[in-house]
């Protein structure tokens, strides 16, 4: 039964993972919209929650806000404004995407009693998105995640996530060798992953996702060097990469080494508006945090906890470490 339980914690949390969120048009949610998806929760969540009250039946309005409670931790009330989204409009493949993320976050802290249940439900709902929408690939490889994490007994299947691999691939080159490559990792084929990632980078060289893929493969193995050279060469190649500056302090986190380059990525990367697929700011403060940590100053690393805190006070992460050093 443990085993169980750690596979499925391990699945809903692979599950929540990939994500686009959608573009906002023509109506009295969009300022929430556009707050959201300028990383403003705070602001998101008042002007999405004034939708609401104006109309109880715009499903965008739901759905949006639904993902800021996600966001902030409340995930039983982010689940039930996701499931009025979809009684509204049930055809939309998106609110369906999310609904299955906000199962699977609710699974994530689930006793073992019920997670079961739920796990069908992120399934159900991860299925439903990709019928609605057979090109909504990030449904897709909500379900890949899916069908190699959970057990047999709750519906996983090596089978299953292989043929969602290979639609993936018809319909999207690149995406298809990341949905390939993450297969090979599963198998702990790593030559095999790399070769994927390459082949992604050899194909689309205008591309930066491939290079994104390959760093953090090397960072999951402990190639620490290697990672960190694939990082620097992107940002070589084009300085507006800022994600890669995060990356390289994260890898700095990991491996303790280089933490002074470490230190000057992510206060770069602080000083920009992340893209809504890029780490957070708050993310940025919290690895900054712990980055001082390393270095012995327990002063900064206090002041960046403190600050990822007041950018996101739902990360417990940054909390934990917050009170462990105070």
């Amino acid at each position: 039964m443990p085993g169980i339980r750690r596979s499925l914690v391990a699945s809903f949390a692979a599950c929540l993972l990939a994500g686009a969120p959608l573009s906002a048009t023509g109506s009295k949610s969009d300022e929430g919209v556009r707050l959201f998806e300028s990383r403003r929760l705070v602001e998101a969540r008042s002007a999405l929650e004034e939708a609401v009250r104006e109309d109880g039946g715009d499903a965008r309005a739901a759905s949006y806000l639904g993902r800021v409670l996600l966001a902030d931790g409340e995930i039983d009330r982010a689940a039930l404004w996701m499931e009025r989204s979809v009684a509204l409009e049930e055809g939309n493949a998106e609110y369906h995407l999310w609904l299955g993320r906000a199962y699977g976050s609710q699974a994530i802290r689930a006793t073992v009693l019920k997670q079961p249940a739920l796990a069908r439900k992120v399934k159900r709902e991860f299925e439903r998105a990709s019928q609605l929408d057979p090109d909504n690939l990030e449904a897709r490889f909500g379900l890949i995640e899916f069908y190699l994490r959970a057990p047999g007994i709750l519906g996983g299947s090596l089978k299953k996530a292989d043929e969602q691999a290979r639609e993936i691939r018809k319909r999207d080159l690149l995406q298809g060798y990341r949905a390939f490559g993450r297969l090979a990792e599963q198998r702990k084929d790593f030559d095999q992953a790399l070769r994927e990632y390459g082949r992604a980078a050899a194909e689309f060289p205008e591309k930066a996702e491939p290079s994104y893929w390959i760093g953090a493969l090397h960072a999951r193995n402990g190639e620490y060097a290697r990672a960190f050279a694939v990082y620097e060469k992107l940002l070589e190649k084009d300085s507006g990469q800022t994600a890669a500056c995060y990356q390289i302090g994260r890898v700095a986190v990991l491996s303790g080494q280089r933490l002074d380059r470490g230190e000057e990525c992510l206060k770069l990367y602080l000083q920009r508006d992340p893209k809504p697929d890029e780490p957070s700011l708050a993310s940025a403060h919290y690895r900054l945090g712990l980055l001082y940590e390393k270095k012995g100053n327990r002063a900064l690393a206090r002041r960046e906890y403190s600050a990822a805190l007041e950018l996101d006070s739902a990360r417990d992460d940054a909390r934990k470490a917050l009170k462990k050093i105070s």
